[in-house]
């Protein structure tokens, strides 16, 4: 049975004060066999059921280094002398693994189910093949179907030679996305490269992507899958209409205190009503200041009054580029398979209004069914929900969090800095890849690491570059794993940081 779904032996269960039991059990390895925090393992129970656990500790044995005796040697200047891990009965590895499925062979295959026995003290401890590891964790079956994103790190870890032999076998099913993922990890762990290739599988089934990118990351895969890359005020624009009071107020600011202040607010309210009404489609700059020279007398607003708003209104609007036409997205979408609205060189305000807007339009459109199912990608997302403010574009972010899956609407939010990212819209990302963070960091993921334990968050930054947790809730990723996201790209990575040093040798000290 075992040769069926094993790699190779690596142990053997133990008895002990903890082990086996219904929770976890414990193996001794065999010589020179090493296994990763996180790793997957298995242990027979019978010739068709066996056990699945994921590695949780480890601690070496070795009577010869005790602190005593390590005394003694250095006292006396001795070298040890005591025969390696491969020839000794007293230097030897124990592992722990808690249980996390069963498995049993049928004449089909492989059928994962929950784990109802112990692990079999004296029983061998193996390396279970990818069929197991993919029906465990929830992966599909062919890369045809999937979202082919990396490996695990428990298989191909002896081949350093070439890359290419490894075979690719975090497979994910491509309905993850409607959930939505959280992406997660401090600057050059590797987080914008994944986002990079989860957008490339995406676009292999045809699913449009709209990339909200504030720091130009994704220029050049843009255009490299053929999509088109738009820059607010240049050749993007979103209607009047589609931002909301506060954000008009706020591109007004010498407004406030004046009947002016709630004349602009009066007449837009008036506007956006007609719009839920239905008794108009849309309005611009030119709507809003007609519409306020008409509703002045009804706030009894004086000529001079009116005039004062009427010209900072229009001059203050008329300032952000932005704001004009509404873009076609109906036919945009039809014609690219990515949109990137490069905004990196808008402010934080402005950041935040363009999101918002946008994402305003997109949602209109899609309810409508004027467009079809989408994936929105925010890059910095702290800066669009941050944790503890309130804003108008955090607000549209969680409605389409909340509501997305029931309409086709798919967020990916990337993030630098967990802690200050809205932890209730972050839960709601229901698969999550999180790369190297800072300790304060890992505190903010308390409440969405799913069964990823705190040894296997901790050794992240020990980890190659590249490596994360995968992790999820049960209808997406049935357990955490450390996996290498693949180093192979279609695309060419944005971001990379310049080389300032060529720069001033090459350009600036001839």
């Amino acid at each position: 049975m075992e040769d069926m779904i094993k790699l190779r032996d690596i142990g053997s269960v133990i008895a002990d004060d903890v082990s086996p039991s219904f929770d976890v059990f414990r193996f001794k390895a065999l010589a020179n066999e090493y296994v990763h925090p996180g790793s997957l393992v298995a242990s027979a129970i019978n010739n068709q059921t066996f056990i699945l656990g994921r590695i949780s500790g480890s601690i070496e044995i070795n009577p010869h280094e005790s602190p005593s005796r390590t005394a003694v040697r250095h006292a006396m200047q001795i070298e040890a002398d005591y025969p390696g891990e491969e020839l000794s009965t007293t230097v030897y590895r124990i592992y722990e693994a808690d249980i996390i499925e069963q498995g049993i062979i049928t004449k089909s295959g492989v059928e994962i189910i929950e784990p109802m026995d112990m692990a079999k003290a004296g029983q061998p401890v193996f390396i279970p093949n990818e069929e197991v590891i993919s029906k465990a964790m929830g992966f599909e079956k062919e890369s045809t179907n999937a979202l082919v994103m990396g490996h695990t790190r428990i298989t191909g870890e002896n081949l350093t030679e070439d890359e290419e032999e490894i075979r690719e076998n975090v497979l994910l099913k491509p309905d993850f996305i409607q959930r939505h993922v959280f992406v997660g990890g401090t600057t050059g762990s590797g987080k914008s490269f994944a986002t990079g290739i989860l957008i490339e599988e995406i676009s292999k089934f045809k699913v449009p992507v709209v990339i909200l990118d504030s720091q130009n990351e994704y220029i050049s895969l843009t255009e490299e899958l053929e999509g088109r890359v738009l820059r607010p005020g240049v050749d993007y624009t979103v209607r009047l209409s589609s931002l909301i009071e506060s954000e008009v107020l706020d591109l007004v600011p010498t407004l406030r205190g004046t009947v002016g202040y709630e004349l602009l607010a009066f007449s837009f309210l008036a506007l956006k009503r007609e719009i839920r009404e239905r008794a108009r489609q849309e309005f611009g700059l030119t709507d809003l200041i007609r519409r306020m020279e008409s509703d002045a007398p009804t706030l009894e607003v004086k000529e001079s009054s009116l005039r004062l708003a009427l010209m900072r209104t229009q001059s203050s609007i008329y300032r952000h580029d932005f704001i004009g036409e509404r873009t076609n997205w109906v036919e945009l979408i039809k014609r690219y398979p990515v949109i990137n609205i490069d905004c990196a060189r808008l402010d934080l305000s402005q950041l935040q209004l363009v999101v918002g807007a946008t994402l305003r339009e997109l949602q209109n459109l899609r309810l409508k069914k004027e467009i079809p199912p989408y994936v929105i990608v925010l890059d910095e997302a702290h800066l669009l929900v941050p944790e503890g403010e309130d804003t108008a574009c955090k607000q549209v972010i969680r409605e389409n969090v909340r509501i997305g899956r029931h309409y086709g609407i798919c967020m990916i939010l990337i993030t630098q800095s967990p802690v200050d990212i809205d932890k209730k819209t972050i839960r709601q990302c229901n698969t999550r890849f999180i790369f190297a963070l800072e300790p304060d960091q890992l505190q903010a993921l308390q409440g969405i690491k799913a069964d990823a334990t705190e040894e296997m968050l901790q050794r992240l930054p020990k980890m190659p570059r590249g490596t994360c947790i995968l992790s999820g809730t049960y209808e997406t990723i049935k357990h955490a794993i450390p996996i290498k996201i693949r180093s192979k790209r279609k695309t060419t990575p944005g971001g990379v940081a310049p080389d300032i040093f060529k720069e001033v040798k090459e350009v600036w000290k001839k």
